[in-house]
């Protein structure tokens, strides 16, 4: 009987670690692909603001042309009358 009792409490140890260490891996995997997600999403903020940069700079761009071609269309009109 007392036999019988130390292989069910062994069993119940090494039932218990295994699940501790299977916990312990399934922690850290998740941490893991925290921080893959964290890592994505800051080169994906660089890349946004860069392409922000880039939205500006052509609207301004875009602007001076317009304020250009406004006033040639004005000397142009002029120069018709």
């Amino acid at each position: 009987m007392p036999r019988v009792i130390a292989i069910a409490v062994g069993t119940l140890l090494v039932g218990v670690l295994a699940g501790f260490l299977w916990w312990g891996t399934a922690a850290n995997r998740l941490r893991d692909e925290m921080q893959a997600l964290r890592n994505q999403q800051a080169d994906t903020d660089a890349a946004l603001k860069g392409l922000q940069a880039k939205l500006k700079k052509t609207e301004e761009e875009l602007q001076s042309e317009r304020e250009r071609r406004a006033r040639l269309e004005l000397v142009i009109s002029e120069g018709r009358k």
